[in-house]
């Protein structure tokens, strides 16, 4: 999780000075600038505060970390809701991003509103979607490259990854979550 999640972490937060803010959502700059950086701070800060020695050893880091992490959802995910309306190719990415922005952020307050309560593991499930919601940074980087080859067009390959991008990862992160323990252990099933 965390060797892709530098690079593109590194690409959102670097790669805002290089695009010179042309593609603006309303003609207001600091929207892509809010969903770049934050989203790039929060993808390497969210892999950090799901290290088991930040967990158990320095529980203020982690902490300290899950507050970067929610104000930086906050930021990427309230300005990709915004960004969504004007995505390339209509109403089918427009869709799919909007949905991920709505997923991402709520999840992510499911998880603050449980860490607030004290509810520990209530907590650490809504961090695990809120993650792989936010995981789609990496995805939709890796999609990228394969979809306009398998398909050899750009456009259904853009169609395509504003949902293959975050789907699967939620998908995954509820069979994760019911194949492992509250400590995140694999659960044995038995046979018969």
């Amino acid at each position: 999780m965390f060797v892709f999640a530098v690079p593109i972490s590194a690409y959102g937060i670097l790669m805002v000075d290089q695009r010179g803010m042309q593609s603006t959502v309303f003609g207001q700059a600091w929207v892509d600038v809010a969903h770049f950086v934050g989203g790039g701070i929060a993808l390497l800060v969210g892999a950090l505060a799901f290290n088991r020695g930040i967990l158990k050893r320095t529980p203020g880091l982690h902490r300290r970390l899950g507050f970067v992490y929610f104000m930086c959802v906050l930021a990427s995910g309230g300005a990709g809701l915004a960004m969504a309306t004007q995505s390339w190719l209509g109403m089918t990415t427009h869709l799919g991003f909007g949905c991920l922005a709505v997923a991402w952020l709520s999840t992510s307050a499911l998880g603050w509103r449980a860490i607030r309560r004290g509810d520990v593991l209530t907590h650490r499930r809504w961090m695990v979607r809120s993650y792989a919601a936010c995981y789609a940074a990496v995805m939709l980087r890796l999609h990228m490259i394969l979809l306009p080859i398998v398909f050899g067009d750009f456009t259904i390959a853009y169609r395509i990854v504003s949902w293959s991008c975050w789907v699967p990862n939620l998908l995954f992160a509820e069979w994760w979550l019911r194949n492992t323990s509250p400590a995140g252990r694999w659960l044995r099933k038995s046979r018969g």
